[in-house]
């Protein structure tokens, strides 16, 4: 006798205990409820059906359940995995008790939990070429449950579940919604008809063509973030929400199918519904993905998608599970601590540093190599960054218990060695701002004119308390917001104007999705949120010669207009001051900008630095205003003062300015930035 079974007779006997005398008996009141919905002679026939479910995840779980309370007796179960805790999001049986134990395994005891009576066919191998036939033998149904990404088994089993006169139901989790599909043994299209599927095509174009016909009509595409979905990593965004409404689909087309009740619609019918949106979609998908529009949905995934490997994302490795905090710093919390280094903000995503590692100790140095611009004067531009990467470093390792201690320049004879940080396990309670780490973003899109809640502004201002030299100041007030916005405009024509600041600039644009990809730093075209006219003309202005006869036809004055809106037509604009203008004084200023910015991300706020106008002012504090023509040095002179008047603070006139920026409330980034590799930033 089985594991399984013996469980069975241990809750054969509950039953009894309860007073049922048999089979008929329990499940007469167990499923009472369902009278009305079905007649006795139809509940019967549920019970004697046969359903096979091959994946036992997201839907897969919810189907099991879902099915056995509607009365369904008979099961094939297919599945070879394991739960984690990456599947509490979304799968039923993903509960801490279940943890490293078989799904199979532990749906299966949720199952008879509910109906200690039900037929089960088990295969803990899951479905393959060698036992697909088996797994389907005597099924009435097949419910699917296989996850996106497992396009080959999912084929084999829909085109092998015709050839044997079995139908097929599939409800897919899109986004918020569901959307279903029914293939019939003797009516309809085929799965490869449907789908347009040939042997030759490379599995990634498999999956967008099946992404595209389970929901034609896409009513997720306005909120799904794309940058979340790699086709190659295989994963993708999935909420329970989701799953339970597929199970509830999918369950109520069963009944439809066993019962022979009227509606069945078979492919190339489609249905969706999106509770988020409200939407609700069906209709016949005549030919299928061979359907003109169809086809051209399909090419322009593939060229945005594939062609560049991918949605644009910077990888982010998950932190590593550890079963107890590390007495030291083993190799996973050190990448994670450096990984979180790495995906500090720096100047047009230079990403202007590199690391060596002893033990307990990362030093972490400068190169100016990456970044000559212009705004990078005396490299004050990547000790803003440098600071960013030390405090990302120090909310990392709070998550393992790590304290950490930083010793700023500690060798003069390498002025490039900005800090040691060392290390120490102490039980440092998480610092909760590291989880916002690998979203935090600059969002370039227009924002809403909308106040910020008094306590949001209060906690970004705590955020700077750990820095004593460090203070912020968020203004609301539009008029003086007007004023701001007036001096932005000023530094922005000017930098459009600049020669040396346009070659920079363009040299770190990435015009094409293979460029950004290849070299993984730098802005993304569409990071910059130019629009399709504003992307012709970037690539049209590539060449000064282009750029400088637009400007004088007027094109720096009506660009530099985008930065003066930005200012105006925002919910408050935040700037960033230090005690002087020394490096350390700019690391911590760094730091804390890094701190307001991740507290900003957890707030739901949006962000974007403008930072030509502090730069500027850097420059003529250092001394160094001499990089600029002469009619661009009269310029900037004329309106220090009035930047004074508004930005300065007259009992401190020795600060220096870290960086202003705005923030507010805009619509999802259309493109995030990318980082190297980590093992290019290792010594």
């Amino acid at each position: 006798m089985t594991v399984s079974e013996t469980r069975a007779d241990d809750l054969h006997a509950r039953i009894r205990q309860l007073g049922f005398q048999n089979r008929h008996h329990y499940l007469e009141v167990a499923l009472g409820r369902n009278r009305g919905l079905v007649s006795t002679a139809e509940q019967e026939r549920l019970l004697d059906a046969r359903i096979a479910i091959p994946g036992l995840g997201g839907v897969g779980g919810s189907h099991l359940i879902t099915l056995t309370r509607m009365g369904f007796g008979g099961f094939r179960l297919a599945e070879f995995d394991h739960f984690e805790p990456a599947n509490v999001n979304r799968q039923y049986g993903a509960r801490i008790e279940h943890f490293e134990r078989p799904k199979l395994d532990a749906m299966v005891a949720e199952a008879r939990q509910i109906n200690p009576y039900l037929d089960l066919t088990l295969f803990p191998e899951g479905v393959s070429e060698q036992n697909v036939s088996a797994f389907l033998e005597g099924a009435d149904i097949v419910v699917d449950g296989i996850d996106f990404f497992a396009f080959d088994v999912r084929r084999l089993i829909f085109n092998r579940a015709r050839e044997m006169g079995i139908p097929v139901v599939t409800a897919g989790p899109v986004g918020f919604s569901t959307a279903m599909l029914v293939f019939m043994p003797d009516q309809g299209m085929t799965f490869d008809e449907y789908f347009d599927i040939r042997d030759d095509m490379p599995l990634e174009e498999k999956l967008l063509a099946f992404l595209i016909g389970l929901a034609p009509r896409a009513a997720q595409r306005d909120y799904i973030d794309p940058s979340r979905i790699d086709l190659y990593a295989q994963q993708g965004p999935s909420v329970a929400a989701a799953c339970q409404l597929c199970a509830s689909v999918a369950a109520t087309e069963a009944v439809r199918i066993v019962l022979k009740r009227p509606g069945v619609r078979p492919a190339p019918a489609y249905f969706q519904y999106d509770p988020l949106v409200r939407k609700f979609h069906r209709g016949r998908l005549r030919a299928g993905n061979r359907h003109p529009w169809q086809r051209f949905k399909l090419r322009r995934l593939k060229s945005r998608w594939l062609n560049g490997k991918g949605p644009l994302r910077a990888a982010w490795k998950a932190a590593p599970l550890i079963q107890s905090r590390p007495r030291t710093l083993i190799p996973a919390v050190r990448d994670y601590i450096l990984q979180a280094a790495v995906h500090a903000p720096s100047g047009d995503n230079c990403q202007p540093w590199e690391f060596h590692v002893d033990r307990g100790q990362v030093t972490l140095s400068m190169r100016p190599e990456v970044d000559h611009s212009l705004f990078n004067v005396g490299q004050y531009a990547t000790l803003i960054a440098c600071g960013a990467a030390i405090e990302n470093m120090g909310l990392a390792a709070s998550r393992y218990g790590f304290e950490n201690r930083v010793d700023y320049f500690p060798r003069s004879a390498d002025p490039l060695q900005v800090a040691d940080i060392h290390f120490q396990a102490n039980g440092k309670k998480e610092d909760p701002l590291q989880r916002f780490i690998p979203e935090r973003h600059t969002n370039r899109s227009a924002y809403a004119e909308q106040a910020i809640p008094p306590a949001t502004l209060e906690g970004l201002q705590t955020q700077v308390q750990s820095y004593a030299d460090v203070e912020l100041e968020l203004i609301e007030d539009r008029e003086r917001r007007q004023e701001i916005a007036q001096l932005v405009w000023e530094a922005d024509r000017i930098r459009l104007e600049n020669r040396r600041l346009h070659a920079h600039f363009m040299h770190m644009v990435r015009f094409s999705a293979a460029d950004a990809l290849s070299q993984r730093d730098g802005l993304p075209l569409d990071n910059l949120e130019a629009g399709k006219g504003g992307n012709v003309f970037l690539r049209m202005t590539r060449p000064w010669s282009v750029m400088n006869l637009c400007n004088q036809l007027g094109a720096s004055r009506l660009i530099a207009r985008i930065s003066y809106n930005a200012i105006v037509r925002t919910s408050a604009v935040g700037l960033v001051r230090c005690a002087n203008i020394s490096p350390q004084s700019f690391l911590d200023g760094g730091r804390a900008l890094q701190r307001i910015w991740l507290a900003a991300t957890r707030a739901g706020l949006d962000f974007q630095p403008m930072t030509a106008i502090t730069l500027f002012r850097l420059r003529w504090q250092l001394g160094a205003q001499d990089d600029f023509p002469r009619h661009q040095r009269e310029c900037l002179e004329r309106i220090w003062p009035l930047y004074d008047e508004l930005l300065g603070n007259a009992r401190a006139p020795e600060q220096g300015h870290v960086m202003l920026f705005r923030i507010g409330y805009g619509r999802r980034a259309a493109c995030r930035t990318l980082r190297r590799p980590l093992e290019t930033f290792l010594r």
